[in-house]
């Protein structure tokens, strides 16, 4: 099997090719710590996972109300590395969030979408609902079909249409940004609390993505992710009871379980008032 053909395998059909000079490389380190000096690497294999499903409002952001993309990530590495270096030879390092690459930046350059002035990626099929990640080897770029710097296409931004930023309470009116403050620890100022309400966020924030105007066509032709991993075991409105049903096993395999159950229990506290 080739590269196109193990992606397909996984439904992922949205990945492109770079030499590792072209890309922005933050953090060697973390190359290292998986055993392979950052200097072998000599290419990057850049892939969106699409997450978005139609399933109504809530009061938990989109990206969370699956899974963690961690968990599936870890897994979807555990399952392509070996039949990549089986198929090419050489090492396969797979990373999300936790890359030695600025990942948005990269994945822009390769031509997998636009940087929004939300400074999130844009894909023309998948909109901003998708997680970046990254495949880095030791195999020449050409082994995977590398046309050369003349074939990417050209870096484009978004429409600066101003849609994301009049509706980001952070941006229009000066407050601090939702998803940060449903994320913070301990008691929230009586401000902070009114500000939750308004929004009806127990976690996160999507408004801008809600409001781009790139992001209508996934919206209104309702183009969901082709994983399911990201269609089961949904929680579009948390409660404060499903919450304290929750097993440690369970809660942390959500998203939103990395500060605790506290933050949450608070929020949805407030939200119940």
């Amino acid at each position: 099997m080739n590269l196109k053909e193990i992606l397909k395998e996984e439904n992922l059909d949205a990945y492109a090719i770079l030499p590792i000079e072209l890309c922005s490389v933050r953090r060697p380190d973390i190359i290292t710590r998986r055993g392979v000096c950052a200097d072998e690497m000599r290419t990057a294999i850049l892939f969106l996972i699409p997450y978005y499903v139609q399933d109504g409002e809530g009061n938990v952001s989109l990206y969370a109300r699956s899974g963690d993309y961690h968990a599936y990530s870890d897994e979807l590495f555990a399952r392509i590395e070996p039949l990549l270096e089986k198929a090419y030879g050489g090492r396969f390092l797979g990373f999300a969030d936790k890359s030695p690459i600025e990942e948005t930046v990269t994945a822009a350059r390769a031509g997998l979408g636009k940087i929004g002035d939300n400074y999130m990626l844009i894909h023309e099929k998948y909109g901003s609902f998708v997680f970046l990640a990254e495949l880095l080897t030791t195999c020449p770029p050409d082994a995977f079909g590398w046309q050369g710097e003349d074939s990417l296409p050209k870096e484009t931004g978004c429409l600066h249409c101003g849609a994301c930023k009049k509706v980001c309470p952070m941006v229009r009116d000066g407050m601090p940004c939702l998803s940060a403050v449903t994320q913070k620890k301990g008691e929230l100022t009586s401000e902070e609390a009114a500000y939750l309400q308004k929004y009806g966020s127990a976690w996160g924030c999507d408004l801008c993505q809600l409001a781009c105007p790139m992001n209508a066509k996934v919206l209104r032709e309702q183009i969901e992710t082709p994983i399911d991993f990201f269609k089961k075991d949904r929680i579009s409105v948390l409660t404060r009871e499903a919450l304290e049903a929750m097993d440690d096993e369970a809660f942390r395999s959500r998203s939103f379980s990395w500060r605790g159950k506290a933050p949450l229990l608070r929020n949805l506290d407030i939200l119940k008032k």
